[in-house]
This record gives C-alpha cells, sequence and structure tokens, in this order.
C-alpha cells in the first residue's frame, strides 16, 4: 500500500496544497516554502494524535481546523479493507484536528459520500507503524532505541516477536531472554558490517551495551562505538559524518530484511552532512527501499535530483498570494525528455521557485538580476523567479531545458546578448507545444549584459576583487567597444594591470558585486532591464498578457548609419 495523493489544509506554513506522490518522491524547492510541514503532516496523520500547540495552525487559527487528506493505492486485499474501496481502487482517509480535540477520521469516495473508520482498522493501516519520519535535526539516541518511535527499535521488536512466533515457541522466561537477546545480535552485526564498509574501516565495532531485556519494562541498551582511535563512544558524541553513516547503515538494514509493500519512510534532506559520494551511496539504498516500501524525502542535493526519474521529482514552490504549490513531471513528456537530454536537472529545478525561470547565457546574469530586482522593489524569492545559467548562448542547452520547465509547468523568459538576434528568431519560429512555456524571449540593446555596467563601476569591482599591481580607472578602457568586444577590452585591461585575466570570474564579480555598487549608489534600472524583469512579475502574477514572443532589439541611430555607410561601400 503506497500514498498516492496528499491534501493539506491550514497545517503550519501550509494553508491549502495537494501532492502527488510515487513510489520515490523526491520534494525540491527553496527554504520556507513548505517542504517541512508536509512531511511534519504526513507524521501527523498517521500519529494521530491531539494537536494542541497554536503553532501547528495556519496563522495560528486556532478555530479553523487542520485537515490531511491521503489517498492510497495498491491496497491489500483485506476484508476490513475493501469496505472502504472506491471506484478507482483506492482508500481515501480524511482526518481532522480541532485544537486540543481527538481527531477524527473518515473515508471519503468519490460521489461525496464518506464512511467512519472502525479504530482497529485505523491502528492497523493508518497508525504509526505503517510510517517513520526522520527529521532533519536527527537524534540518534532515539533512533537508534527501543523508543516506539524508533527505526532501530521498530526493526527489532519485529524481529524479536518473528523469532518468539517460530514452531515450539512455549519457553521459560529464562528461555525468552536468551532468545530476544540472539535476536537483537543479527541486526547489530549487519549494522556493523554496513558501517565497516561504508566507512572503509575494518577496525569499527559497534556495541549495544547495558542490555536490559526485562519482560515488564521492556528492552533497554545504548549504543556505542569503538574504533582504532577510540573506545566505546556514544554515537551522539561522534562526528556528523559517522551518525549519518550510521543512517545509511539503518537503511541498508531495512533493504535487507524487507519490511513489505505496506510500510512508508520519510525523511527531511537525507544528505545532510554527507559528501558527495556518500549521497550517492544512501541514494542508491533509498531507491532499493522503494522497490518494496514506498520512500519520501526533501532534498537540496543535486545527487538527489539527477539521479531520480524526472517523475519522482516534486517542485515545491510558494505562490505570489503567498500560499504554497507543488508541481509535478507531466509524463506525456516523458519519453522526449529521456532522450539525450543533455542537461542536469537540477540545474533548472534547485535554482529557486517555479512561478517564472529566467534563462541567461552567463554568470552576470545569474548574480547581478536578483539585486536589480531589488532595486526595483521586487523579490526573486517572494516572486517564485529562478534564474537559471546557461553558461554561453546554447540554442541546443535552451530549448532543452525549456522542455524541462515545460514537462513542471513552469513558464520562462530568455535573455540574450544583442548578437544572438538569429537564434531569438529559430527559437521563436521553433518553439512549438514542447517550449511553449516560453513566454518573451529579449534580446539585449546595448549589446551585452556586461554593457549596462558604467566602466567606473568596472573598475572599482577590478580594483577591490582582484589586487592589480597598479590602480584601474575608467579611462583604461576603450568606451567605444561594445557586446563581446567590450569583455576583451576587459581582460586586456587586467592582464596589463597585473590583476590577472579570468574573464568568467570578472563577470560573477560584475553581476555580484558591480550590481550592489549599481543600488548602493541609488542609480536608476536601464530601462531594458527593467521591462525585462516588470515582464517576469506579470508572469509571476499570473497577469501577463500573451504577446508576440520575439521582437527584435531597438537599433541607435548611430548604428543605422553605420549600417548603411558599409552596405553602400560593398556596392
Amino acid at each position: 500500500m503506497r500514498i498516492k495523493r496528499v491534501k493539506v489544509e491550514n497545517f503550519r506554513a501550509l494553508e491549502k496544497i495537494e501532492v502527488d506522490l510515487s513510489k520515490f518522491s523526491v520534494i525540491i524547492g527553496e527554504n520556507d516554502v513548505g517542504k517541512t510541514s508536509f512531511l511534519f503532516a504526513l507524521d501527523a496523520f498517521f500519529s494521530n494524535g491531539t494537536i494542541d500547540k497554536a503553532d501547528e495552525f495556519f496563522k495560528f487559527e486556532k478555530k479553523k481546523p487542520i485537515q490531511i487528506t491521503i489517498s492510497f493505492a495498491d491496497v491489500p486485499d483485506q476484508a476490513e479493507l475493501k469496505s472502504l474501496l472506491d471506484e478507482t481502487n483506492c482508500v481515501t482517509i480524511q482526518k481532522t484536528f480541532e485544537f486540543e480535540e481527538k481527531p477524527t477520521a473518515r473515508a471519503i469516495f468519490i460521489d461525496g459520500k464518506y464512511k467512519d473508520v472502525p479504530p482497529a482498522t485505523l491502528k492497523k493501516w493508518f497508525g504509526p507503524d505503517r510510517f517513520h519520519f526522520i527529521p532533519v535535526r536527527r537524534d540518534l539516541a532515539v533512533q537508534f532505541s527501543m523508543n516506539k518511535t524508533a527505526l532501530l527499535g521498530k526493526l527489532l521488536r519485529a524481529k524479536m516477536k518473528s523469532k518468539l512466533q517460530e514452531p515450539d515457541s512455549s519457553h521459560s522466561l529464562k528461555e525468552v531472554i536468551q532468545i530476544l537477546e540472539a535476536a537483537i545480535q543479527e541486526p547489530r552485526q549487519a549494522l556493523e558490517m554496513n558501517l565497516r564498509e561504508q566507512m572503509h574501516n575494518e577496525t569499527i565495532v559497534l556495541k549495544f551495551v547495558d542490555l536490559d531485556i526485562d519482560p515488564v519494562e521492556g528492552v533497554t541498551f545504548d549504543v556505542r562505538i569503538s574504533d582504532d582511535r577510540v573506545e566505546n563512544i556514544q554515537i551522539k558524541n561522534r562526528g556528523a559524518g559517522t551518525q549519518n553513516n550510521l543512517i545509511i547503515a539503518l537503511f541498508r538494514l531495512v533493504a535487507s530484511l524487507d519490511l513489505g509493500e505496506n510500510f512508508i519512510f520519510a525523511m527531511e534532506e537525507p544528505e545532510n552532512s554527507l559528501h558527495p559520494k556518500a549521497q550517492r551511496q544512501l541514494l542508491s539504498v533509498l531507491q532499493e527501499i522503494s522497490k518494496t516500501s514506498q520512500v519520501i524525502c526533501t532534498t537540496h542535493s543535486p545527487v538527489f535530483v539527477d539521479r531520480s526519474k524526472f517523475e519522482n521529482n516534486i517542485l515545491m514552490n510558494r505562490a505570489i498570494k503567498g500560499h504554497a504549490e507543488a508541481k509535478t513531471f507531466n509524463v506525456h513528456m516523458l519519453r522526449e525528455l529521456r532522450v539525450n537530454l543533455g542537461i542536469k536537472p537540477s540545474d533548472a529545478l534547485l535554482k529557486g521557485g517555479g512561478n517564472c525561470a529566467i534563462l541567461v547565457e552567463g554568470n552576470t546574469e545569474e548574480d547581478g538580476f536578483p539585486i536589480f530586482m531589488e532595486m526595483l522593489g521586487m523579490s526573486e524569492f517572494q516572486l517564485g523567479i529562478a534564474i537559471i545559467n546557461m553558461n554561453g548562448p546554447s540554442k541546443d542547452r535552451l530549448q532543452k531545458t525549456a522542455t524541462l520547465l515545460n514537462a513542471y509547468d513552469i513558464p520562462c523568459i530568455i535573455v540574450l546578448d544583442k548578437d544572438m538576434a538569429s537564434m531569438a528568431e529559430d527559437l521563436d519560429r521553433e518553439r512549438g507545444p514542447r517550449m511553449q512555456n516560453i513566454k518573451k524571449i529579449f534580446c539585449l540593446n546595448k549589446g551585452s549584459i556586461e554593457d549596462y555596467y558604467p566602466l567606473d563601476v568596472v573598475a572599482d569591482v577590478i580594483n577591490s576583487e582582484f589586487s592589480p599591481e597598479s590602480p584601474v580607472s575608467e579611462k583604461d578602457f576603450d568606451a567605444d567597444r561594445h557586446g563581446k568586444e567590450r569583455c576583451d577590452n576587459f581582460k586586456k585591461v587586467m592582464f596589463e594591470h597585473g590583476a590577472g585575466e579570468a574573464l568568467s570570474y570578472l563577470k560573477r564579480k560584475i553581476g555580484a558585486v558591480g550590481t550592489k555598487i549599481l543600488k548602493d549608489k541609488n542609480l536608476q534600472v536601464d530601462p531594458d532591464l527593467k521591462q525585462i524583469f516588470d515582464t517576469v512579475k506579470l508572469i509571476a502574477c499570473g497577469e501577463y498578457e500573451e504577446q508576440g514572443v520575439y521582437s527584435a532589439p531597438q537599433t541607435s541611430r548611430k548604428q543605422q548609419k553605420v549600417t548603411t555607410v558599409t552596405a553602400a561601400t560593398k556596392k
């Protein structure tokens, strides 16, 4: 049994959101858009406890109940569940939480009818034994204990129970304790072996010390780790890397035990404190677990986004009106995106919100555009804007990135240098259904983005960030150079003044530092750039009226004259 769809209302940061989930779901998005709230909503649903804190309610409105509705697919063929099935063979359970009141639960049907769910059925199929949540602030002392909410505790209790249910299971109390001790040692040895493999250290020893098995009080123990450097150190006193390796080892144990198709894992930022290599290892383990149990995680890791299926990634963002939204992959576009995509999904999906994306050529725009927006009283975060660096004017990358964004229903604009006008025209002509999300293509009237920075500002950036052997002034530059020639001139001046010649790094610094200088001087944003950001704001707010996708850049009278003279000379 797996979660197919979740609807959360009035819980924490979530006023109302609906999310479709797969067997392995990776939820991505900027900070403070509701990812954590979503996982805690799942935990509240399965925990079935009373909610008695005002901050659990959206905007502290305690009088407005929390509702969490979950549809389950692949429902087991059990008599107690058959009466809850709807026409699509799913079971939809809605739990309502009033402040300081025990939650109520009912099964919802497509025709609007509902049915109360017996408490025994709720506990067995929709209770805490079916779900396990590991938050980003991981208390390993809890996770590696016999606590009811501990993952290791759940595994050990299941192992003990199976041992006691074996044939000829009538034993004396002393024999029961011996059986339980033996049952615990098998998973301990598996954890120890996993740790040794992961950390490339054969001296690691994992111990369950102070083991106490009491038929009344239950089972208690303390987890200690030893190696060639330290002896019997509590896991809470080991480094974050070791602790996260313990989590990976524990998940590997889960995968090997095969808990079955009715167990659901949720984990917040599993990559936290892990090296990229360890992230890949953990992802592989979670994908293995998802073959039998459902796995749901939030992440900021490119490893998780790039190595998961497109349809597993869920982009969560905050709409302009303040509520959270979830954007899932359009499976009808799966085939064309899987064929030689040529780009990493994380380059697009981890760049920000899902209300509008700005596809730019390079570093200057990527680092400078957010500050230009601030100068205009806009916030890329509040508007849900993603600024995606194409690392050059590649038509192929632009098309593929726009197609990927279209699969997640994310509108976008493209900003190109003036000399890329022919590429803009081609993109406009070839747009079609797979890139219908491209709302506007801009070519910068002045040349490249660097043409919008006064030369004295460029000089200030070089002097402050590159420590030249001799100071640079605006007079050192050729003011008549534009576009690529202007940047080549920057590189020449840097070399002559002993400031190196790392043009790509200079462009990033012009964007990040140079734009801040413009802001600090209270200078006005150029009308060309203002038009871009005004358009983006309209798109993000859903107020943009469809117009021609591309209009050619304006040509100044001076440029027109040069063009005419050149043509006459050729004649």
